[in-house]
């Protein structure tokens, strides 16, 4: 049986930083952070979604989409908390 936490879902729009150094920095950090929450994750831009859990493929592609604006999504009990600290980490390599 499925209860109301597990369908809770959350989203916000951020922008994956231009610079290579930085694009690979976020997301390393985004896919650690993104391991420690329940809920499914994933990074959003077009018809490209990628599984926030996966090291390999966010890593890969949020480098791919540097600069672009990107959903990050997440379904689950702890969906808010998820997108919040996920959507921090590329405020502040923006504002660095």
């Amino acid at each position: 049986m499925t209860t109301r936490a597990e369908l809770q879902e959350s989203s916000e729009m951020v922008r994956v930083p231009q610079e290579p150094e930085l694009s690979r920095r976020v997301a390393a950090d985004a896919v650690r952070m993104a391991e420690h929450f329940h809920s499914d994750i994933l990074f959003n831009s077009g018809s490209i979604h990628i599984d926030g859990k996966s090291r390999l493929m966010a890593f890969i592609l949020l480098d791919a989409l540097k600069g672009r604006n990107v959903e990050v999504f997440a379904r689950g009990s702890d969906s808010e908390q998820a997108v919040r600290g996920l959507s921090a980490l590329f405020e502040q390599e923006q504002a660095a």
